[in-house]
Parts: structure tokens; sequence; C-alpha cells
């Protein structure tokens, strides 16, 4: 494809009365002033990330969009020489060196031989020629020396390759480019394509060129090939024709192609096009865009320079001085300078239309500040000091200039503006308008003039034309509209004083003396005031651009505020960072297409879309994590130790090419949620707990919004204190000491409540003894009461019958009522004696029956001694012996129930009450208190429940039938 030159409007016409404008581009101007390693730069290549990348002769250097940022043989580069790059499939950006030695830079490091084994050659070669990178994303080199020799280089290894040149027809050549095939290999070797396989056997050669190539040309990625008249791309397809500039051996080094334009670097200049040069007298040896398609150019001995060949264009030495003045009319640039000359710029042609040195008073009384206006007729005014010129249409050659006097103005002009063919003068308290219709040439202006406003004691800031013709003003304190030359104040702007304003549409723009700026709306009905907000600047001029946009001008940039019509939409404000336009202009005029800056004698013209573009925002990725000498590369997910999380530096990189302030803001979480906080430098974090962080950073610049945040996943360890198996053992080994804990104190307080119990049973059973000593002498004495009774009685017989027994129960007794606890068989063999003691007593008057399930062995049951024999006694004693003369009868009983053995001692006796209401009965029998106390203490000391129950039985009619004792001992 033939691409048609694009610059001809840069062609030059030189005019009668004119002089030629020297129209160029703005150019930034970047050296080792700018923080560039070196004025010589061979090469600048955009990385596949965006970031520029500048070889020089001391070291490369990588641009951000902020600052140059410089690597040398110190950071790992094998020489300080570096030629050019070129970035392969695998992100890998080759470095050619001047020493010839492989490298490449990836994450962060200079991969060299030193510390990557593999790049390490098996031969010398002065430098690196050329680098292609392949479809596999291999790359081949070629070496300056070895002409013949390539070599590729793949993931982890590399294969070497030659040329047999005496097979190749051409002797003395070199390798021009190189593409790997399936097969092995298309190499162009001077004007001729050799096809080689992989073992570098020539397969095919055919000629590809009909010239001689003078060279071949790598930029960006491309590569083309050149004779003296044409550019062929790397599949010997023709792109582009030279006539004007044809290209000679050594003295082009570079060619880049954006689409549609082709771009030279040759030893004296930049060559756009075949049209026309710039930078001349510098040896440009690269070109390159950045991401925003401003145009990088190196050069050797002179650094790098940045512009914008299409939005941007730059008039150099128009003017001297400073400029008082200046419009746009129908594509033409009118301006006056500080000498009041007005000049126009047309075509590239700058003219004089009006010489003011020819019309000036000799003298004049005070300088004051002039006024000037060219209204869209072409007709001119100009107010200075007490010279007034009217010229009715300045393009005309044979122009009519009318002069007059001014007076009266001692305040100077502060603005003019003209309305329906009448020219409004505003000085610093009054606005006047002139009837020129009535003013004939040499007359005072002062005669034919009258006052519309006068503010006395306060002051007029600006005046401006609305849409309905009309002419409003703004004073100290109040708004004023112009009706019928009469000034009417507006209500509705109560409390609103403009320093100064312009309307836009049916809307007013302006900013107040608290520096707020303001929009207007519906004035004429209900008006409605929306505020702008905070901006960090000081409001200066208002330049309309149409009716939803306004340049307004500030000490800090400049701010383009856009006007929304739809209801709910807020008014935005955005700040341009534009690097072309010049700050702080003497003047600014806007036309259809173009905006134009006037500064230090130049005028700076950018295109109008160009100013409604949002830049984009920054590029923001991870690159990082610190901690103390620990340093991990970022990817999605980074995993720690908890150890080193104490104090965390996390880096980033950032490339922002639309402007070189950037704010920052970062977010930490563990739930996903986002709590955005400022920062100005690398993200520091400070004991951070284990878990796992969602890390996020976003950038803006002034102009640009937030970019989509880059976000990495940090998982801090559990440390082994918060580990499950931790946590599981602490709480075993706590549960452990908590139970020890308890168990001790059980055990202490088991230990002591048994120490109590002991000295407790001891004392019971002491006690106990003491109730079973007592048992024994009460019954001795009973048993003495009853021979005593038979020796009364003079029964000697029945005495000595009863002594022998009672020898025997004695005996019994005695064995018995030293132990705690006797066989029942031993107690039921007591009670039996007793009883044949009492029976000899009482005689036929007493009888009993001792009936033991049978099941039972009355040897294994322990029972206290003396437990059924008071029980027996009770009965005889205080219940058969007060019959009067009925038998007595005694019955017995021991039975198993539910493994609980019931000792039952029945009688037929006077019962319970009958016994306690004789008058020796007021008291329960000792032998019954001291059984309940036994069998109390009994209970205690074998720690089972003994119950022990003593009743009167009655019949169904309620007659008495005697006593019943029973006595229930469970598990016995």
């Amino acid at each position: 494809m033939i691409i048609r030159p694009l610059f001809f409007y840069l062609l030059f016409f030189l005019l009668a009365a004119s002089k030629a404008v020297s129209q160029d581009f703005p150019l930034r101007h970047f050296t080792i002033e700018d923080g560039l390693p070196s004025n010589t730069v061979y090469e600048v290549y955009r990385d596949s990330k965006g970031f520029l990348w500048f070889g020089t002769d001391k070291g490369v250097a990588r641009y951000n969009g902020a600052r140059f940022e410089t690597f040398t043989t110190f950071n790992g580069l094998p020489d300080n020489d570096i030629f050019f790059f070129q970035e392969d499939l695998y992100g890998r950006l080759w470095l050619g060196t001047y020493s010839g030695d492989l490298c490449y830079y990836k994450d962060d490091t200079f991969h060299t031989a030193a510390n990557t084994p593999f790049l390490k050659l098996p031969f010398k070669t002065p430098f690196i020629k050329y680098i292609s990178a392949e479809k596999d994303s291999s790359v081949s080199i070629t070496f300056s020396e070895e002409e013949t020799k390539f070599i590729n280089v793949g993931k982890d290894k590399f294969s070497i390759y030659s040329i047999d040149q005496t097979k190749c027809g051409l002797p003395f050549g070199r390798i021009l480019l190189i593409k790997k095939t399936q097969g092995g290999y298309d190499v162009t070797y001077n004007n001729k394509e050799i096809s080689i396989d992989n073992r570098s056997n020539i397969v095919h050669i055919v000629g590809a060129f009909a010239e001689k190539l003078v060279d071949r040309f790598s930029c960006q990625n491309s590569v083309y090939f050149c004779t003296k008249n044409t550019f062929f791309s790397s599949d010997s397809t023709v792109r582009y024709y030279v006539r004007k500039y044809p290209i000679e051996e050594d003295k082009v080094h570079r060619i880049y192609v954006d689409g549609k334009n082709v771009y030279q670097g040759a030893n004296d200049g930049l060559v756009i096009d075949d049209s026309f040069k710039i930078l001349r007298g510098n040896k440009v040896s690269s070109i390159t865009q950045d991401n925003i398609n401003n145009y990088w150019i190196s050069t050797i001995n002179d650094g790098v320079f940045m512009g914008s060949f299409f939005n941007t264009k730059l008039y150099r030495n128009v003017y001297n001085d400073e400029i008082k003045y200046s419009c746009v009319r129908h594509n033409r640039i009118f301006f006056t300078a500080t000498n009041n000359d007005l000049y126009c710029i047309n075509n590239g042609t700058i003219n004089c239309l009006f010489d003011y040195r020819k019309y000036k008073h000799a003298s004049y009384t005070c300088p004051n500040e002039p006024g000037y206006l060219l209204d869209e007729n072409y007709k001119y005014y100009m107010f200075f000091n007490n010279d007034n010129f009217i010229m009715n249409n300045v393009l005309w050659k044979n122009k009519e200039i009318k002069k007059y006097s001014i007076r009266g103005h001692s305040d100077g002009i502060k603005s003019i503006t003209e309305l329906n063919g009448q020219v409004y003068l505003q000085d610093r308290r009054a606005i006047f308008k002139i009837d020129y219709d009535k003013i004939k040439t040499g007359e005072e202006v002062s005669k034919k003039y009258y006052s519309i406003a006068d503010a006395g004691i306060f002051r007029i800031f600006c005046l401006a034309n609305a849409p309905d013709n009309t002419i409003w003003y703004a004073t100290t304190n109040d708004i004023y509209k112009v009706i019928n030359s009469r000034s009417v104040i507006q209500p509705q702007f109560k409390n609103i004083s403009f320093r100064f304003f312009r309307f836009c549409g049916e809307r007013i723009v302006g900013y107040t003396d608290n520096n707020q700026l303001l929009v207007c709306s519906n004035f004429e009905n209900k008006m409605v005031v929306d505020s702008i907000p905070y901006q960090n600047c000081v409001w200066d001029r208002m330049y309309v651009i149409d009716t939803n946009h306004v340049l307004i001008s500030t000490n800090n940039l400049y701010r383009l505020l856009t006007l929304h019509r739809g209801a709910g939409v807020k008014d935005s404000i955005s700040i341009i960072e534009n690097p072309y336009i010049p700050l702080q202009a003497e003047s600014i005029c806007i036309d259809s297409a173009n905006c134009y800056f006037f500064k230090n004698g130049s005028i700076t013209s950018v295109t109008i879309n160009s100013l409604f573009i949002k830049p984009p925002p920054p590029k923001l990725s991870f690159t990082s994590l610190a901690s103390g000498k620990t340093i991990y590369r970022i990817d999605n997910e980074l995993q720690i130790p908890f150890s080193v999380s104490r104090h965390i530096t996390i880096s980033f990189s950032t490339l922002s090419t639309a402007g070189k302030n950037v704010f920052y803001q970062y977010s930490i979480s563990k739930t996903g949620k986002d709590n955005w906080r400022d920062i100005t430098g690398d993200i520091n974090l400070v004991n951070t707990g284990y878990g796992n962080y969602t890390i996020k950073i976003r950038a803006k610049t002034y102009s640009s919004s937030y970019c989509i945040p880059a976000v990495f996943t940090l998982h801090i360890l559990r440390p082994f204190w918060a580990t499950w198996w931790f946590v599981m053992l602490c709480i075993c080994i706590t549960g452990i000491i908590v139970w020890l804990f308890i168990r001790g104190r059980i055990v202490v307080a088991l230990r002591k409540k048994e120490k109590e119990h002991k000295s407790e049973i001891r004392f019971m059973r002491s006690e106990y003894k003491a109730l079973n000593a007592l048992m024994n002498p009460h019954f001795i004495f009973n048993t003495l009461n009853n021979v005593q009774a038979l020796v009364n009685k003079d029964d000697r017989l029945g005495a000595n019958q009863y002594l022998r027994v009672f020898a025997d129960l004695i005996r019994q007794n005695m064995q018995n009522i030293s132990r705690d606890m006797i066989p029942l068989q031993r107690e039921i063999a007591l009670v039996s004696n007793y009883l044949i003691l009492e029976k000899l007593r009482f005689e036929d008057k007493l009888d009993y029956t001792i009936d033991i399930d049978e099941s039972l062995d009355l040897s294994e049951i322990m029972v206290p001694p003396l437990l059924i024999q008071p029980l027996v006694e009770n009965s005889i004693k205080h219940g058969i012996y007060p019959l009067a003369d009925a038998n007595g009868f005694v019955q017995i009983s021991i039975q198993q129930q539910n493994e609980t053995l019931y000792i039952e001692v029945k009688d037929n006796g006077v019962g319970m009450n009958h016994a306690k209401n004789k008058k020796d009965m007021e008291s329960e029998s000792f032998g019954l208190e001291n059984i309940r106390k036994r069998i109390g203490q009994l209970s205690i000391i074998q720690n089972k429940e003994i119950t022990f129950n003593i009743n009167d039985v009655t019949d169904d009619s309620g007659v008495l039938q005697g006593t019943t004792a029973i006595i229930c001992i469970p598990g016995f």
C-alpha cells in the first residue's frame, strides 16, 4: 500500500508585504537533566505493558510517564552500551548489547549468563546486530562479525546455525532477516531468499529484490527493507516510494510506520511522508509511539523528543513583546501585540493589517489600559490612551481608517463588546455606548457617547452579551441587565456577585469573590444555581467553546467545564493535562475547530476535539513484596509465612503517559469490601494478622478517572500457635490442666472430707461402741431384776434354771458386745436364750415364735450386737407385762425382699400409747432410744439408709392388736 503525504498544508507561500510563519510541531525535549542516563540514545522502544525503554551508551532507562528509571551494569546489565530492544512472546525483553552477550529483562531482573547459564555463548562476537521475534516465542539473533551465523533462542536453550557462503553466489553478504519455518528457516541474505533446514543445509535459493537492498530497519516489532527509493515490508510487499528524500546507505537509521504515515530517522532530522523534515541538525536514531499516540524520537547527542503531529501545531516566532488581543474570524487568526499593530495569519502567512506607528499621537496625556475589538464583519476598533481608530474592513487593501480622540476614561478600557452595530465600553465604574454614525473623523469621542451605567462608588467587574441580544454586567454587589439603554438590577441573583462571567447558551457561568464557580440557569423564572465542586486553583478567564463547553484558564492548569442538559445530570469539570499547551497563556482564542494559545512569541494550535478526549488512566501492576531482607515477586497470589508479616512493604509500578501528577489509593480487606485510603508511595503494612487479604491499588491523574484497580491476594500463613492442631493441643492441654486442677481440688476436698469423715466415723464408732456398751449393763440389770423376782418367790428351781440360761446369755453377750458387727445367727441365738429366760419368768403367759426366711444364710448377714434383743425386751416389758390376764405373744420375723432385709418384732401387748400414759413410762425406754441412735450411726458408718419404725397395730374396727417394730437393712 502506498501512503500519500498528509502534510502538504505545511508548504509555505511567500506573498507581497507578508512573511512566512514557521509552522512546526510542539515538542517536549528530554535530556540527562530530566533523568536520561545519556543524551546519546540509540533507540526508544515500547514494551507490551506500555513502558518506554531507551538504549544509550551509558545504560538503559525505563519511562513510566513521570520519571526515568536508569539501569546499568550495577543493576545486572552485561554492558552499558545497549543499541536496541526486542520483546518475544514469552514477555522477555531482549537487549542488543555492544559486547554481544545475550541478555533479557523479565520479572524486574536482567537475565545474563551470570544468573541464567543457558545464555552463555560458545563463541565471542563484538555486538548483536539484529534480534527477530519468532511466532513460536523464540528469538533469532545475528551478530556483527558473524555475518553468516545466527542463533535461535527458545525457552531455556539455543541452537546455532550458519550459511555456507560458497553456495549462495554472494561471497560477501549479510543476513538481513530470519523467519523460522516448520522445517527450518527462510533467510534474507543480501538480495536473495535462502531456505535452510534445521541442520543449516541450503534447500532453496531465489532472487527476492530486483534492486540492491540498502539496509534492513526494525522498529517496534516491525521489519522493513529499503532500496534507494522503495520501502518493503518483511513479506517483500512494497509499502512506500521515496522521491524527495531518497534513502542513502548509512544515512537512514530507522523506519517507522504508524498505519498512515512513514517516518525516516536520518542523519539530518526526521523525514515525514517524504514531504518535509523536522529536527534538522539532529541525528535521529529511532521513532515509536506511546500508548496515547505521542511520538517519541531518539537522537544521537541530543536526547529524546516527544510530540503530537496531528492534534497540535506550533507557529514559532510570530510576534514580539506580549499579546494584548486575539480572535479568530473565518479561519483567520488576528492578534494585536504590545506595539498595537494588528496582524493576521492565514495559510501559513502573516500580514500586518494595521501599523500603529503611522497614526499614533506624538504624545498623550496618560497611559491607560487599551481596548480592542474585531467584529464578524472584520470591522476593527482600537482604544489606546487618547487614540480611537476604526477600520471598516481590515482585509481590504485600501481600507478606510478613521481616527478619533477619546477623553474621559482615566481608568482605561476594561472590556469592549459589540451588539447590533453598537460598541459598548466598560471601565472600572461605568459602561458607555458610542454612536459612531454621528462622529466625524477627528472629533472627540467624548462628545458623542453617553453613559448607560454608572456604578458610583462601586466597581464594575465585567460585561457580557446575552443570547437575547442584551448586555449584562456585574458590579461589586449586584447583576444588571441593560434594557433600552437602562440598567435593570436582577434580583434573582441576590447574594451572588460575579467577579467574571460569560453566557454559554442559555446559562451563565461565572466565579464569585470567594473563588466559587457557579452555573446559573432558568434565571428569567425560578433560577437554578449549581455549584461546581471545589478545585485547587484560582479562576481567571473563560472562553466559550460551544453551548456545552467552556475553557477556563487558572493559575494551575486549564479546566474544561462541560454543561449537561439532561435532568438530574450534574455539570462536570475536568483538568486538561496536555503537555503541549503553554500554561497561563497571554491570550486565548477559539474557532469551531481549534483553540489557539499565545505565549512567548509563539502560537500553539490545539484541535477542539483533543480537548474533549478524556485521557486514559494510569496503568498499575504490583511488582514485589519486601519484608526485611526477603523480597517476594508478586503474581496474582502470594503466600508468605507469618514470621515475616510484622513489617511489609508492597511495591508497584505505574505507567502514566497522560499526566505526571498521579494520585494513588489502596484498599486491603479480608472480606473483599473496598476501603480506599490515600497513599503517596509504596504500601506499608505493620503487624498484619494472619489470613487471606485482598489488596488493591488504583490511581488517577488530574484529568483522568481512577483506573481499574490492580489486585492480588496475599495469604499470610497461620503461625504454629494458630494452627488447628496447635489449638486442639492447647485445648487438650488446657482441659487436662483444668481437669487435673479440678481433680486436685476434688481430691483435696475429698481427703479433707474423708479426714473429717474418718474423724466423724471414729467418733461415731466410739459413740457406737459406747452405745453398745450401754446395752450390756442395761441387759444385765434387767436380767438380774428377773432373778431377784424368782428368789423373792422362793422358786429355787426356777432361779437355778434361770441362772444357768442367764450364764449362757451373759457369755454370748460378752462375746458379741466386744464386736462392732456380729453374724445375725449369733443375735438370733442370744434372742432365743433371752426369750427362754422370759418364758421361765412368765411361764404360760408368754409365747413366742421366730420365723426366718429359709433362703437366708444367717452366718453371712452382719448386724450390730443387741439389735433385736432390745426390741424383744421392749415388747415384753412394755407391751405384754402390763396385760392383766391375757397371754402375751412375741413374733420375730426375718425376711428378704428386693435386696432388703426386714427384721420385724411383733407383740400383742397394750401398745405404745398405753405404755406412754403410765407414770413410770413418761419417756421412751432406754433400749428403744439407744437402738435409734445406733441405727442412725450405723447408717452413716456403712453409708446405707437403715430405717427403724415402731407402731401400734389395730384391726379393721380400730381395736388395738399390739405393737410392731421393723428394722430395714438395704443391700445387706
